[in-house]
C-alpha cells in the first residue's frame, strides 16, 4: 500500500516549501517538486504522480497553462491549479485546460486536501469505462443510502482508497483477493489487510473484470495470484479460499489454456 504521490510545480520557493510540509502531514507524498515547466513535465515523465499541483504563472518560456495541457496529453495525470488573482485573459485560458480544480493563494491545508481529494474523486468517475459506470449506477440505485461507505476510487492501475482523512493506494496488480464481511470488506495485498466500509458487490463494479473473478459470494480474487486449483478450493498466496462448483467451472473455462 503507497501514498498518494503528488508533484508540486511552483516557482515562488516559499509557497513551494509549505504546500510539501501540508501535504505530508495530511499522509500524502511529495515525490517531487519543480519551478519551472519543463523540469515539470520531466519530472512527470519519470516520476508518475498521481496528481500535480501547478501554478498558473510560471516563470520561464513556458508556463503552467502549457504544462497542464502536456500532462493531460501526453500522461493522463490530473491537476489542480495554484494561482493568485489573475487577468480574466489568464483565467480564461487556464480554464479552457478544463483544470481539475483551483487553489487560490495563500493556500490553507484544508483546500489543498479539499482540491485533491475533489480532483481524485473526478478523475476517478471520467476515466471509468461506460459499463463500469453503468453498474455503479444500478449499484447506487439499490443501495440503502442510511448506509454510508468509505469512498473507493479507481484510477489507472491502482485503487484508491480512504483511510482516516486522505486516500491510500493500492496497485491492483499486488492485490491478493477481496474477502466481504457483510457490509465491510478486507483488501488482502502483499501480506497485507485494509478493511473498508463497503459491499463486495459494489467494489466488483470498480474493479476491472478481466482481472478480478468472483469465486464464492464472499471473495473477489486476483486471476493472476491463483496458485491451484482444487475441487472446492484455490490457493492464493499460500492461503485456502473457497470456490463453489459453478465458479470452478466458469474459472477453468475462462483461463488460458
Amino acid at each position: 500500500m503507497e501514498k498518494v504521490r503528488v508533484l508540486v510545480v511552483e516557482d515562488e520557493v516559499i509557497i513551494a516549501q509549505s504546500i510539501i510540509s501540508m501535504i505530508e502531514k495530511m499522509g500524502y507524498e511529495c515525490v517531487g517538486t519543480a519551478i519551472r515547466a519543463t523540469k515539470g513535465l520531466e519530472l512527470a515523465k519519470r516520476l508518475k504522480p498521481d496528481i500535480a499541483l501547478l501554478d498558473i504563472n510560471l516563470k520561464g518560456e513556458k508556463t503552467g497553462i502549457w504544462l497542464a495541457g502536456e500532462l493531460k496529453k501526453e500522461l493522463n495525470i490530473p491537476y489542480v491549479f495554484l494561482t493568485s488573482l489573475g487577468d480574466k485573459k489568464t483565467i480564461e485560458e487556464a480554464t479552457s485546460t478544463m483544470p481539475y480544480g483551483y487553489l487560490l493563494k495563500p493556500v490553507a491545508q484544508q483546500s489543498v486536501y479539499a482540491a485533491i481529494e475533489t480532483a481524485l474523486a473526478r478523475f476517478s468517475q471520467e476515466n471509468r469505462t461506460p459499463a463500469q459506470k453503468e453498474a455503479t449506477l444500478s449499484v447506487s440505485k439499490a443501495h440503502d443510502e442510511k448506509e454510508e461507505e468509505k469512498p473507493s476510487l479507481l484510477i489507472k492501475d491502482a485503487l484508491f482508497i480512504k483511510d482516516e482523512y486522505q486516500y491510500v493506494k493500492i496497485i491492483l496488480s499486488e492485490i491478493d483477493y477481496i474477502k466481504s464481511d457483510g457490509n465491510y470488506i478486507e483488501i488482502h495485498s502483499q501480506g497485507k489487510k485494509k478493511v473498508l466500509k463497503e459491499t463486495l458487490k459494489n467494489m466488483e463494479t470498480k474493479l476491472p473484470a478481466d482481472i478480478f473473478f468472483q469465486t464464492h459470494r464472499s471473495y473477489l480474487v486476483n486471476v493472476e495470484k491463483i496458485e491451484s486449483i482444487g475441487g472446492n478450493s484455490i490457493k492464493v498466496n499460500n492461503e485456502e479460499l473457497p470456490i463453489v462448483k459453478e465458479r470452478r467451472d466458469a474459472l477453468l473455462a475462462y483461463l488460458p489454456g
